[in-house]
């Protein structure tokens, strides 16, 4: 990709292939525990390895690479033991978030978050996967700006990238799961439409640990792969 093309105004050099990077590490194009290779980075992004080496210093604060004893850089690994750590935190903090949320909504917000209920129960129906992922956040999302709470959000957000990236592993969702999501959506909406917080924080929390099945069934996968001879 030519940066010439970029308008640089909105965009440094540092933070295009910051961006990048991080995208070529969360949707898996650089595999958990691959070796990454500046030289090789820099001519796939048509650049210069300086901030390559920018972008690689940033996301290694993030956690999404690490570097070894030899000076070498990984894509940090995935572990079942990990995912179990940050969905356990993310059920936690997306239930207060659920809570605060179906105890603020507006009317007009409430319609916002029916539409988008409808349209995950129609792309679940219709077997779009992706879709349904995509439905799913906007609806976290909106939760997320409903509540208020900035604290909680800002820490969601700094997960998010993780989470992603275990999403990645696998298929993005089987039918069945697919299926499951969209219902746990649609169901939490009705609690929220009654703005019931206690219970919407409930099934929040439950929705949170069926995704972490999900995505441990994913891990496993990849594991297998990555020994298998």
């Amino acid at each position: 990709m030519d940066l010439s093309s970029m308008d640089s105004k909105r965009y440094s050099a540092k933070d295009f292939v910051y961006m990048e990077l991080k995208k070529l590490i969360i949707s898996g194009d650089l595999e958990p525990s691959q070796q990454v290779n500046e030289k090789a980075l820099a001519e796939k992004l048509s650049i210069s390895r300086t901030p390559i080496r920018e972008a690689l210093n940033r996301i290694e604060l993030e956690e999404l690479i690490v570097r070894m004893p030899n000076g070498r850089i990984r894509v940090a690994p995935v572990s079942v033991e990990e995912a179990k750590e940050i969905f356990t935190v993310r059920s936690l903090l997306e239930g207060v978030v659920a809570k605060e949320a179906a105890m603020k909504i507006t009317s007009g917000e409430l319609d916002e978050l029916k539409f988008l209920t409808e349209l995950l129960i129609r792309s679940a129906e219709q077997g779009d996967s992706e879709k349904v992922i995509f439905y799913g956040d906007k609806f976290h999302h909106m939760l997320y700006d409903v509540s208020g709470n900035r604290t909680v959000v800002k820490i969601l957000n700094n997960m998010n990238d993780h989470i992603m990236r275990y999403r990645s592993l696998g298929p993005k969702t089987s039918k069945s799961r697919s299926s499951a999501a969209a219902e746990e959506h649609l169901a939490l909406y009705k609690v929220i439409e009654q703005k019931d917080g206690e219970q919407a924080e409930i099934l929040m929390r439950e929705h949170i640990r069926n995704s972490l099945e999900a995505a441990v069934h994913s891990i496993q996968r990849h594991l297998k792969l990555v020994d298998a001879p």
